[in-house]
């Protein structure tokens, strides 16, 4: 636009210029040219020459003041922001907004967006269905809810399983977490590993043990518990079984787990 008020401006000032000129060619009816009637024309080409150029430099003047208001309005920009996703709040129903029965892509990409790498993905074989609706591997050591299952693990220690009739069919049916150092992870109540049961009053322990490995459970999620001093349970010299109550501040969470996850089947207790 301001190159189009210049040209015209221009255009303007040759047009006038030139009729100036013309009229101080101009003779009188004796063919003879006064002097007077040069003055004149002189005097009306620099007054219109002046007139001009001050018309010119009022219509540059305007297009600056466009151009720059342009320049200025275009060049401020609007800055949007990416929400940061949910956090991963460890549930008894799933894991952050990723809910049990939730479609594989679905979970192991969401939980990789926000947690990195994934460190092992394995799939096993339950073929050996055992009377009681759940399934085990060929050597009878471990039980799972379906004949197929898929154990996707992260480097903070979370695994998500997934299970199903076939490799095609399965659902994300369960989650486990252990041995991170860095804690990420927390329950609703904020219940996370290594937290000792006297520091969170949410936590109920199940009555009883495995000796120094008892249970509990927080916000929905199974806990495992380690003593660090009286056994959770214990056999007398006759070999009966005893309950004992450890010291809370002995106590400490090794384990989280929630809904269906493979089952080891030849423990101790």
């Amino acid at each position: 636009m301001m190159t189009r008020f210049r040209t015209r401006a221009a255009l303007a000032v040759l047009a006038m210029a030139s009729m100036a000129t013309a009229c101080s060619d101009t003779t009188t009816g004796s063919g003879a040219t006064t002097d007077n009637a040069a003055a004149d024309s002189s005097t009306s080409v620099s007054g219109i020459t002046s007139s001009t150029a001050s018309a010119v430099a009022s219509t540059e003047g305007a297009s600056s003041t466009v151009a720059s208001s342009s320049t200025s309005s275009t060049s401020t920009s609007t800055t949007t922001s990416t929400p940061a996703p949910a956090p991963l709040v460890l549930r008894g129903n799933g894991i952050g907004q990723f809910v049990l029965g939730s479609e594989v892509a679905v979970v192991v990409d969401g939980l990789s967006a926000q947690l990195g790498k994934i460190v092992t993905d394995e799939t096993t074989a339950y073929p050996t269905a055992d009377g009681l609706g759940q399934y085990q591997t060929t050597d009878g050591e471990f039980g799972f809810v379906a004949p197929v299952g898929r154990s996707v693990c992260w480097s903070v220690q979370l695994c998500a399983e997934f299970g199903g009739a076939s490799g095609a069919a399965m659902s994300f049916t369960g989650w486990s977490y252990r041995a991170d150092p860095t804690h990420a992870l927390r329950s609703a109540s904020g219940v996370t590993l290594d937290v000792r049961l006297s520091d969170a009053p949410a936590i109920r322990a199940d009555e009883g043990g495995c000796y120094s490995v008892g249970s509990g459970n927080v916000d929905g999620i199974r806990l495992t518990l380690q003593s660090a001093g009286e056994p959770f349970g214990s056999f007398d010299e006759s070999g009966n079984y005893v309950v004992n109550v450890p010291d809370p501040a002995d106590v400490t969470v090794t384990w989280m787990e929630a809904g269906e996850v493979p089952v080891f089947l030849y423990g101790d207790c």
